[in-house]
C-alpha cells in the first residue's frame, strides 16, 4: 500500500531566448499523512519542434524528496494542463513584461497512491 498525494500550487514560468519558457514549478507532497510544503523544482515548457502546437512540461528531478513514480506524476500534469485544461503558451509578450506561462492550481491534486496517478477534487474521495 502507498500513500502519496501531490497538491500543485504554481507553474511559472518565461520565456527564454530560445523559444522555450523556463521557471518554477511549486507543490505540496503528502506522504503517509507527512506535509512537505512549498517543494519548488525547476521546469522548462517547451513546444514540439516536428509536431508544431504540442507542448510539454519538463520538471527537474528531485533529489531531496523521496517521491515515487516522479516519472508517472510529470506524465499526468501534462495530460491534465494541455488536454484537460486545453492550456497553450503563448510567447507574445503583453506590455512591459516577458512572455511567460502562469498557471494557478486550484482545488485539485495528484492522488499517486494507485498504479496510475489520478486527478482529483480537494474534499473528495475516490470510489
Amino acid at each position: 500500500m502507498r500513500f502519496l498525494n501531490v497538491y500543485p500550487k504554481r507553474l511559472w514560468a518565461t520565456l527564454n531566448p530560445v523559444g522555450a519558457f523556463e521557471g518554477q514549478f511549486t507543490f505540496d507532497l503528502e506522504q503517509y499523512g507527512l506535509i512537505t510544503n512549498n517543494v519548488v523544482c525547476d521546469v522548462t515548457v517547451t513546444e514540439d519542434p516536428v509536431m508544431v502546437g504540442q507542448w510539454k512540461i519538463w520538471v527537474k528531478p528531485l533529489f531531496d524528496v523521496d517521491m515515487p513514480h516522479f516519472d508517472k506524476f510529470v506524465d499526468t500534469l501534462n495530460h491534465y494542463v494541455f488536454e484537460v485544461l486545453q492550456f497553450t503558451p503563448n510567447r507574445i509578450a503583453t506590455g512591459k513584461d516577458l512572455a511567460a506561462v502562469k498557471i494557478f492550481f486550484d482545488g485539485i491534486y495528484f492522488d499517486m497512491s494507485g498504479d496510475d496517478p489520478v486527478v482529483q477534487k480537494i474534499g473528495t474521495d475516490a470510489k
